[in-house]
């Protein structure tokens, strides 16, 4: 074991703690019934555990200090966005399930996209904005069964989306090979020990940094500094899907409305309103991406989560408006520049949402919808999001799909089939890629409808 026999000769002050946890489908008489969320959770709780005798320990902050005290992660092909054969995967633990106790509480959020890897991604991806991650990836097919290979967690599938400031570096292994390194000349033991030697070197400064901010901060909430703070917004911005298809018509729009040159009388804003499936979000998401400003997030899918997230916008600006209330919010955005409120899911018919905008002509209002009433928000830029147009639906099919055909006949019958709208060709093609069959996807859609769109929103 590289840690163990090799790691220490080479970082002789490092201390080495392991941790490890049952990730076994099958068992000749018991298996785990644990979740990846318990098994994170169980693994956070040990090493809190261990820090209890640190004489700096703080209970308030127990999670919070090992995030600070975190210079960097190394993941070797872990399946941030899903893995290749887990469908195979399943299938033989169904089979073995029949002589022996299996679980499949793992194997089912490992299949790519999955909804549950991507909320721990987006949740990870917050937590280590000041942490550095390097992602090391598999070259070569690893042999599954009956002679079969793949690559189970070739590089899209080795990253976390969004985090543009990381390292990813392939390794000349197959995915069980990885960490198994021959001895100190192996070459991928090489290229893992040079980037742990760069991390190791600036480790002890980089952190303290960290906690020298920290402790400012800190200070700050017993109101023994000014309370001079630059705002951050923290509830984190959803990412734009992998598979989202440019639409330039739309994004075009939101920008020539929402970043006008010319001087304005009227706060602008602007809706996407229209049937749900149809990209509403997704368009939102890309545009704030390309402008970025200062985001306040907001869920208007209630009148309780909109006042709890402006509470949040406004509380963590600082310490001193650690009380503060959402009219404080509005209050408050009222007299800056520059800011950006994007009230997605804003459906309901009941809410009156002009009660939560600023009234100040320096920022702007960006609002995705359902509720065709909502438009009387941004009578001069309300913008109704339906069906994609055909090159962009058939790029959208091959993209999820992953296919390249040579002749796009049988991709336009498909997403004429499903109206153009992006959610059901988004449900098409993760069927298409598992498949890999574009002529035959019709037919079985004709003959089983409600079946496979019902398969996919779940997937």
């Amino acid at each position: 074991m590289w840690l163990k026999d090799l790691l220490p000769f080479d970082l002789p002050n490092a201390r080495i703690l392991t941790y490890g946890y049952d990730a076994h489908v099958y068992g000749d008489e018991s298996v785990s019934t644990q979740t990846i969320f318990r098994h994170a959770e169980t693994f956070a709780g040990r090493l809190s555990q261990q820090r209890k005798e640190h004489p700096e320990f703080d209970s308030d902050h127990k999670f919070r200090d090992i995030a600070i005290s975190t210079r960097a992660v190394l993941f070797f092909g872990t399946p941030h966005s899903g893995a290749n054969g887990v469908l195979l995967a399943e299938w033989m633990r169904r089979v073995l399930s029949v002589y022996m106790p299996t679980t499949n509480e793992i194997l089912k959020h490992l299949d790519r996209d999955s909804p549950v890897l991507e909320e721990i991604g987006a949740q990870y991806r917050l937590a280590s904005e000041r942490i550095d991650n390097v992602f090391f990836y598999e070259e070569y097919p690893t042999p599954i069964a009956r002679g079969m290979k793949t690559l189970i967690v070739p590089r899209p599938l080795a990253t976390i989306e969004g985090d543009h400031k990381a390292k990813v570096v392939l390794l000349h292994e197959d995915h069980r090979q990885m960490v198994k390194f021959m001895g100190k000349d192996d070459e991928s033991y090489c290229t893992v020990i040079g980037y742990l030697r760069d991390i190791v070197a600036d480790a002890s400064l980089k952190v303290q940094e960290k906690w020298v901010q920290e402790y400012g901060h800190r200070n700050l909430a017993k109101g023994k500094l000014p309370a001079t703070q630059h705002v951050v917004l923290p509830k984190p911005l959803l990412s734009v899907s992998r598979n989202y298809i440019q639409r330039p018509h739309t994004e075009n729009q939101l920008t020539e409305k929402l970043l006008s040159v010319t001087p304005t009388r009227n706060q602008p804003r602007c809706v996407l309103h229209g049937l749900a499936g149809g990209g509403k979000t997704q368009i939102a998401l890309s545009w704030i991406e390309t402008h970025k400003q200062r985001i306040v997030v907001i869920d208007a899918s209630s009148q309780q989560q909109i006042e709890a997230d402006l509470e949040t916008a406004i509380r963590s600006i600082g310490p001193q408006y650690s009380r503060a209330t959402w009219k404080d919010a509005i209050a408050y955005f009222s007299g800056q520049e520059g800011w950006l409120f994007f009230l997605d899911n804003a459906d309901s018919p009941d809410l009156r949402l002009d009660n939560y905008f600023p009234t100040s002509i320096h920022g702007a209002i960006l609002m995705t919808t359902r509720n065709y009433e909502c438009i009387n928000y941004a009578p001069d830029c309300h913008i109704a999001v339906g069906k994609m147009r055909e090159n962009e639906a058939i790029h959208l099919l091959h993209a999820v799909a992953n296919v390249t055909p040579s002749s796009n006949d049988s991709s336009l019958a498909i997403v004429k089939e499903l109206g153009m709208w992006a959610l059901a060709i988004t449900q098409a093609g993760a069927y298409i890629s598992k498949t890999g069959r574009l002529d035959t996807y019709l037919p079985t859609f004709r003959k089983h409808r409600d079946k496979l769109m019902r398969e996919a929103s779940l997937k």
